[in-house]
């Protein structure tokens, strides 16, 4: 039987809402009842997802990674770790003793005991959302957390040795007027010994706040490309579009999403795949309603395309022959590495044009 053995669950509230961000969230009005109507919500969807995963044939396995997202999940609390234990034992799901457990953390949005709740339920990793160590860029991008605050939780991981993300953001508003040297903050995060960066570029829609103070694309390529040299330099691989990790230390779970495999999803808007069926599904945000979505034959290839060249997944181009020509020009032009005349992956600068690259293969037809 088909085995799902990697979950994710979105985790809706927010203290405040950031005027960048896109991801579905909420302000709790009534935190107590908001929250219980959450737990209640999580269980429905689960009886609604199992109903779904036995039509398809599907079981559950020991969860090999579990992802709790955002929102902000480190605010569920000492009740959200104590909720989760319960749900998982009453709903016979469990973790594999090497299972990857990761919590978003904020700072400013968490306590000690608190975290010790979680890690007694099987939390192994965090990923901590700074977006810049610019207490004035910060402030642009609407965080409520201060600069002491990301401080605080850096060095709280580092005396604790946990295992841990940082999140980076670049193409911030006013980032040339500032000058902005994002080298010397990596820098100084890099001293707290965080294992992965998370490092995205801003995207936002016109209405933004501070769409007109953007930089431009210019500014923005040259300083992914930075961050990239000074990363790799500093021994972390640049393993996906956005994310760096030292040896062995990549994310497993997102790994999952790159490799198009079966990843199960609860909570409000979050989503997920049973791979074999080509089966996706979206939950609702006032309901545990799921959207459904059957992928074509000619879909799923293109998504698994897309998905392995934005990781170190890469390509064989033995499924491509006879066409190799396209892939030695990209070699040629320093965007991708192919190695035994076979496995290409794609560079930082390749990355960095990845959807111009898909494109060319859409208008060779190597893709449909």
């Amino acid at each position: 039987m088909r085995k799902i053995d990697s979950l994710y669950l979105h985790f809706p509230f927010c203290a405040h809402l950031c005027n960048y961000c896109d991801f579905y969230k909420k302000i709790p009005e009534n935190k107590a009842q908001d929250y219980e109507n959450f737990h209640r919500y999580l269980q429905g969807a689960f009886d609604e997802h199992e109903k779904l995963r036995k039509v398809n044939g599907y079981s559950w396995a020991p969860l090999k990674t579990l992802y709790i997202g955002g929102g902000t999940p480190s605010l569920w609390g000492i009740e959200g770790a104590r909720f989760l234990k319960n749900f998982l034992k009453d709903n016979a799901l469990s973790l594999a003793p090497d299972c990857e457990f990761t919590l978003e953390v904020n700072p400013g949005a968490w306590d000690e005991y608190t975290l010790s709740e979680w890690e007694k339920i099987g939390v192994n990793r965090y990923s901590l959302g700074i977006q810049s160590l610019d207490g004035t860029l910060s402030k642009y991008l609407d965080r409520v957390h201060s600069i002491e605050d990301v401080y605080a939780t850096l060095e709280f991981f580092y005396r604790k040795k946990v295992n841990f993300s940082v999140d980076f953001m670049l193409g911030l508003p006013f980032s040339k007027e500032l000058s902005r040297d994002v080298i010397n903050e990596l820098e100084r995060a890099l001293k707290f010994n965080p294992s992965h960066f998370s490092v995205y570029i801003l995207t936002v829609k016109n209405n933004y706040t501070h769409y007109k103070q953007l930089p431009a694309e210019e500014w923005i390529e040259k300083e992914y490309l930075s961050v990239a040299h000074f990363l790799k330099e500093k021994g972390f691989r640049h393993y996906e579009v956005s994310n760096f990790a030292l040896p062995n230390k990549e994310s497993r779970h997102n790994l999952n999403y790159w490799k198009s495999k079966t990843v199960a999803g609860l909570g409000p808007s979050a989503t997920g795949f049973f791979a074999e069926e080509k089966l996706r599904y979206k939950w609702k945000t006032n309901s545990p309603v799921m959207e459904l979505e059957n992928l074509l034959d000619t879909e799923f290839h293109l998504e698994k395309v897309y998905m392995a060249l934005r990781s170190f997944i890469g390509i064989d181009l033995d499924s491509f022959l006879p066409e190799k020509n396209v892939f030695k020009k990209w070699e040629k032009m320093g965007w991708a590495a192919i190695e035994q005349d076979r496995y290409l992956t794609l560079t930082s600068h390749g990355y960095l044009i990845l959807d111009t690259l898909i494109n060319e293969l859409f208008t060779l037809k190597l893709i449909k």
